[in-house]
């Protein structure tokens, strides 16, 4: 049995239980006001905690600085060791963000535990905080440490909901607050072997909502419709794979997560866990059988498209994304032959849409095939993510195109 409870968090004040309902409303107000969703509080120094995190001012305070949160033991590496309670993890299928890499760590407080949600992310108790470092590699073939940090995120469960606040590593020493954002021309990275040139941003706070904010199941006639604030990343099935922890410990995430008493409710069979296949720059389409290529597929489709495109499904984990209206609805435990126009298969495209592309998915035509158009242009009318990436991922397109090619044949002629 994996035991790690010496890095378990020794305080956090102002916590609660774990709870499945672990978001907050979603506010209106201004970015330094904004409830759930974004910062709260002052915009101020903040006096570090000398003995570790400084959970007063996580819980409480926008700070200017992120080493005053004290969450790493060397405040001008957030890629690495993390302070007392940060256990580090990763995902099976990443959101695509420039070829950056990402470093993550999730705390929460001693004595809690997230919740295991078979469908949705984890259900995490307050106190939580989870953040997301972004370097860009000199070459994407070589992601060993020659990398410029450019950003830090945190998402931090407050009383009243989750809140995002973005950092900008304007200098080696210390990141700073940067909530209208950031706008860097001329970032460069080498990608099989060609150079790509581009500018990269740094979201505004108020960005975030964009993509984490959902909508609930109404229970009843007098319910609000209230968009809640939501992680995306740590669902069980892009957790659960194997993680190489610091100290050299190989193991299953949700396995390590339970067994150090930070997760309840992991099935005893994890068969019965779903699994989204891995994805990364390595992966070979045209190597997977259809059933591989399915699931590959609508993986990479949901961590990077369904917190939009998505809508009512099944209960108990049942909202809707911004997106969801359009058709298109991308969730991973959607099956395919239920109904192929919710992946887009012969269906108009509602909102944009592009004269030379039929419908946004054409089975075994991905030439005439919308959804792969806007996952490969960089025309801010078309392009798909419309936040989070200046480049084309490359090796998601082929992922998707090759998908489409061998989809069932459908035709998507006009009924006449």
């Amino acid at each position: 049995m994996v035991t790690f409870a010496s890095l378990l968090l020794t305080a956090c004040g102002g916590s609660g239980s774990g709870s499945d309902d672990d978001g907050g409303p979603v506010s209106s107000g201004s970015a330094l006001n904004a409830g759930a969703g974004g910062p709260t509080g002052a915009v101020g120094d903040c006096a570090a905690d000398a003995g570790g995190v400084n959970w007063d001012a996580l819980m409480t305070k926008t700070c200017r600085n992120l080493s005053d949160y004290g969450l790493f033991q060397d405040p001008t590496d957030p890629t690495a060791n993390p302070a007392k309670g940060g256990v580090a993890y990763d995902l099976s299928v990443a959101l695509f963000s420039d070829y950056t890499t990402k470093y993550r760590f999730v705390f929460i407080p001693e004595g809690e535990k997230a919740v295991y949600r078979a469908s949705e992310a984890l259900s995490f108790p307050l106190g939580t905080v989870i953040t997301k470092t972004f370097a860009l590699p000199e070459n994407t073939a070589f992601r060993d440490g020659n990398e410029q940090v450019i950003e830090t995120r945190l998402l931090i469960h407050r009383e009243h909901g989750w809140v995002a606040i973005p950092y900008y590593w304007a200098s080696a020493e210390d990141a700073t607050l940067a909530i209208t954002g950031k706008s860097l021309p001329d970032m460069t990275t080498n990608h099989n072997g060609m150079d790509l040139t581009f500018t990269y941003s740094v979201p505004k706070a108020s960005d975030c909502t964009s993509c984490h904010s959902i909508v609930p199941l109404l229970q009843g006639p007098n319910d609000k419709r209230e968009p809640i604030f939501l992680p995306i990343g740590p669902k069980a099935r892009f957790l659960n794979k194997d993680h190489q922890y610091a100290n050299g410990t190989v193991y299953n995430q949700l396995l390590y997560w339970a067994e150090g008493e930070i997760l309840q409710g992991l099935p005893a069979d994890m068969a019965a866990v779903e699994k989204a296949p891995l994805f990364d720059e390595l992966t070979t389409p045209d190597a997977l059988d259809d059933n591989e290529l399915m699931a590959t597929a609508k993986g990479y489709l949901d961590v990077n498209c369904a917190h939009c495109h998505r809508s009512r499904l099944t209960l108990p984990d049942d909202y809707a994304g911004p997106a969801g209206g359009s058709g298109l609805q991308l969730e991973y435990n959607r099956p395919y032959v239920d109904d192929p126009s919710k992946f887009g298969t012969c269906k108009t495209a509602v909102a944009g849409g592009h004269p030379d592309y039929s419908a946004d998915v054409v089975p075994q035509d991905a030439g005439d095939s919308y959804l792969l158009f806007r996952m490969s242009t960089n025309d801010n009318r078309h392009r798909m993510p419309e936040l989070g990436r200046a480049v084309v991922h490359q090796e998601g397109a082929a992922l998707i195109e090759t998908w489409i090619n061998r989809l069932p044949e459908a035709s998507c002629s006009p009924t006449p």
